[in-house]
């Protein structure tokens, strides 16, 4: 099964493929989606759509894992975050590819054991569990990472508490 793990961000969206199956995870790719600074809110989240959509197409997931919005301080940039993770669950809806989100310090906690790890903690664990050398210098694309391997995770615990059904729910 691929999963295509989803850090969005306005300028810069990080993703994260791996292929998982319940007795070994594999690394596809990562990388990043960045919009310039210059570029007027409209074309960034068009930019942002099309980008995910060519991703998509390409790698064909079969589920895409998205990481929740946080409160910010500033309820402008939340606002704006907002509107990238719908553009972004839209560009996999109109690709038929289901979306569920994870929050952020449900991902933490599931990759290290903290919910509030650091970006350089997760991103180790990331790099052991899919036995890595390098990534991507941008954090985005290993917190994308880490988003798709919650879901592995989780995946994994469901298929413990209820052997019986494929999978219960997806949570």
């Amino acid at each position: 099964m691929i999963l295509l793990g989803i850090d969005p961000g306005l300028n810069t969206t990080g993703y994260g493929l791996i292929d998982y199956n319940p007795h070994h995870t594999q690394f596809i790719a990562a990388g990043v989606i960045k919009n310039s600074r210059m570029m007027i809110f409209p074309d960034k989240l068009h930019h942002l759509y099309r980008e995910l959509g060519d991703i998509i197409r390409h790698y064909k997931p079969e589920l895409v894992i998205i990481e929740e919005t946080y409160s910010n301080r500033n309820p402008r940039t939340s606002l704006l975050l907002g509107h990238a993770r719908g553009v972004l669950m839209v560009a996999a809806r109109n690709l038929e590819v289901p979306v569920i989100e994870y929050a952020s310090r449900y991902i933490k906690k599931a990759l290290t054991g903290n919910g509030g790890a650091s970006k350089e903690q997760v991103r180790y664990m990331v790099m052991k569990l899919l036995k890595l050398v390098n990534l991507p210098p941008e954090m985005d694309a290993s917190d994308a990472l880490a988003i798709a391997l919650t879901h592995c995770h989780h995946m994994k615990y469901e298929s413990l508490l209820y052997p019986d059904k494929k999978q219960r729910r997806t949570r």
